[in-house]
């Protein structure tokens, strides 16, 4: 993904991202002064914008030459002030590779099911994706369940209460065996 850069999710996601990208050291990013003389955000379609890319890839990403390392600013970022990255990164960033699809009901209500983001998830541009988060073995090798692991994911994609109600009938599963 970070290849492509992220799309913003609405217009909160990109303001916050911008935000913080201004905030963001030179010993966190490493193109800090492309992101800041550009703009972190480019517009991609009448209403959609990606991050902007530099060298191939998101201008958020470190090369594996970078004083700190390579990966996500925004995630280093929150790494190196204590938040969850969740508060840092775009929102399909830190989502993945957990995904919400919105359904319209017949009685003209809408449900929300969580599922994975895969390939389909992208439509024909997700043929060009690696999807080692979802497709890999090693993917699938945690110590702990997701909903364990990805507590703070969820329980922002889901809210605390409905979070609450999945982990403890996942935990009765579990204990039963």
């Amino acid at each position: 993904c970070c290849s492509y850069g992220a799309h913003a999710s609405d217009n909160k996601d990109r303001n916050q991202v911008a935000k913080l990208a201004k905030k963001l050291g030179k010993d966190e990013w490493q193109y800090r002064n492309v992101g800041m003389k550009k703009g972190v955000w480019k517009k991609v379609g009448k209403d959609e914008h990606r991050t902007r890319l530099h060298k191939g890839a998101c201008v958020f990403l470190n090369r594996p030459d970078f004083a700190a390392g390579p990966g996500c600013a925004l995630h280093l970022h929150a790494l190196n002030t204590g938040k969850h990255f969740s508060e840092t990164k775009p929102t399909v960033c830190w989502q993945l590779p957990l995904r919400a699809v919105e359904r319209e009901e017949e009685d003209e209500s809408t449900t929300t099911v969580l599922t994975e983001f895969g390939r389909d998830g992208w439509g024909e541009g997700g043929e060009e994706f690696g999807w080692w988060c979802t497709e890999a073995k090693e993917a699938f090798t945690g110590a702990e369940p997701v909903y364990k692991s990805m507590e703070a994911e969820l329980r922002a994609m889901l809210g605390d209460d409905v979070y609450e109600q999945v982990a403890h009938y996942l935990d009765t599963r579990v204990a039963s065996g």
